[in-house]
């Protein structure tokens, strides 16, 4: 048995990986903007600067934002004054008819009252008549009376329509007693007559009442409308845009984090974008995998990776995110030209497919630069502290052949053939989970070579063969780890005719 045809059997981590290039990119970033069109006036801060959140950033000038706002508060001024105005107008004419209408002196409320007065005055002589004649001592009221009571004739029963009917004569008076004394006496009215003149009175009071309250509804409608007016006079819109405008001329830190990017200089009147701010609080790893990787990786994948900025040091990650989206072409373009190419049809002419791939960075990120590029190794597979030996090895699915020496120096042995029971494997070697092998058996990669051979002394003719190397692996001592790595940008190597060397 010479060197390359056995594999002494020992304790290692396995892992099976895909090698990514990407870069580095901060967890989140914003583009900070500006909607105004005047003149940066003031800028501190440039590209690489950490700053924390609300902190100063960037000035612009104000000057004709502060003057068409002093413009548009002197005219709101003006505004309210007049609505003001208008307001104690319309509160004044409110206050005169309430003061008229406690004070009786509506005009229209008073006349309706006069005439209920007067009516009263009528129907009360009226009753202190009956049981003899009388006349109405006062012409003025008499005369009031016989108008209503004339108006009221032709609708009493037996009416006639023409005036006011006069009481049947009166018996003689006594001696010396004159009421009224002679000629223009007034008309005597019947109780019937005074009492329906009063009833009409009174309604047109209570009529005129409610014409008075419906008056001074419409007055109070006008003050109320007068409010409304002084209300919206001071609370403009255009005013909270121009206040907006001047605080959003001073531009601070929406979040802490690193400067990336400043847009514009002083004097620049900027075009939307002004500058940008990354929060590096946590990083990401930016790569694309091929689409045949795709299956294999999963999220929280543990990931090891070097960056060129930090040389060797090898920092780690997880897998956050597999996009399910691919992209044609070596620059991988978008998601939305990816869908494009398979909405067309096929994957643009031959080119090939990559998916984009998202690892947050874990552990340490000193020396780890924003946009810095990395080397990154995705485990997809892993099996620590297994006995890992050549995939060649396994035949038949469980089958191995192993030379069963005595003692540990020994250089010969009996092939035997055993079973065992297989785990995670890579491209080179497979993990032994489970069986009949143990640390520091001495397995033969190629089988085909040795099956006619079980139960036959077989030595072992290389000049390297060390048996501290045996007596190690029974005693568990770690050799090292088998990690064979699939580039995400390349085929698989192809399976050498040889056992692969152990990483050391």
């Amino acid at each position: 048995m010479l060197a390359g045809d056995y594999t002494i059997a020992a304790e290692e981590n396995l892992t099976n990986s895909i090698v990514v290039n990407g870069n580095i990119a901060p967890i989140r970033s914003v583009s900070i903007t500006t909607p105004l069109q005047s003149e940066v006036e003031r800028l501190a801060v440039q590209p690489g600067d950490r700053v924390a959140k609300d902190q100063f950033l960037v000035q612009m000038n104000t000057d004709a934002l502060q003057r068409q706002l002093a413009k548009q508060e002197k005219q709101q001024a003006s505004a309210q004054a007049e609505a003001m105005q208008g307001v104690e107008q319309a509160k004044s004419q409110l206050n005169a008819y309430d003061q008229a209408m406690a004070n009786g002196s509506n005009p229209a409320v008073a006349q309706a009252q006069a005439q209920v007065d007067q009516a009263q005055a009528a129907l009360d002589a009226a009753l202190a008549a009956q049981g003899g004649p009388r006349m109405i001592a006062s012409p003025k009221i008499a005369a009031h009376v016989q108008k209503m009571a004339g108006d009221l004739s032709s609708r009493l029963p037996g009416g006639s329509g023409h005036g006011i009917r006069t009481a049947p004569p009166a018996a003689p008076a006594a001696p010396g007693a004159v009421p009224g004394g002679g000629q223009g006496a007034a008309p005597m009215l019947s109780v019937e007559q005074a009492r329906a003149a009063l009833q009409e009175s009174q309604a047109a009071l209570e009529a005129a009442k409610a014409q008075a309250g419906q008056e001074r509804q419409q007055l109070q409608a006008q003050v109320d409308s007068a409010w409304r007016a002084a209300e919206n006079a001071s609370a403009t819109d255009d005013d909270g845009t121009l206040q907006l405008q001047v605080q959003e001329a001073t531009i601070n830190a929406p979040m802490a984090g690193v400067v990336t990017n400043v847009d514009v200089q002083v004097g620049d009147i900027p075009q939307g974008r002004v500058l940008g701010i990354a929060d590096d609080s946590r990083l990401l790893i930016r790569a694309s995998v091929r689409e045949a990787d795709v299956p294999a990786i999963k999220q929280d994948n543990r990931v090891e990776f070097t960056s060129t900025a930090t040389g060797k040091k090898k920092f780690t990650g997880r897998v956050t995110r597999v996009s399910p989206v691919g992209s044609t072409g070596a620059s991988a373009g978008s998601g939305a030209e990816a869908a494009a190419a398979m909405s067309a049809g096929g994957s643009g002419g031959g080119s090939s497919v990559t998916f984009p791939v998202e690892i947050e960075v874990t552990g340490d990120k000193e020396g780890l630069l924003l946009g810095g590029s990395v080397r990154a190794e995705i485990i997809t597979e892993e099996a620590k502290n297994s006995i890992n030996i050549p995939r060649d090895a396994v035949y038949d699915e469980n089958k191995i052949l192993v030379l069963a020496t005595e003692n540990p120096g020994d250089t010969s042995g009996v092939v035997e053939e055993r079973t065992v029971k297989t785990g995670a494997k890579n491209d080179v070697d497979v993990a032994v989970t489970g069986g009949e092998l143990k640390p520091g058996d001495i397995v033969i990669n190629w089988p085909e070579n040795f099956k006619d051979k079980v139960g036959s002394t077989v030595k072992v003719n290389d000049e390297n063969f060390d048996p501290e190397q045996v007596k190690d692996a029974k005693d568990k001592k770690p050799t090292g780890s088998a990690a064979p790595t699939t580039p995400a940008t390349s085929s698989a190597a192809p399976k050498s005719s040889a056992p692969a060397e152990k990483e050391g």
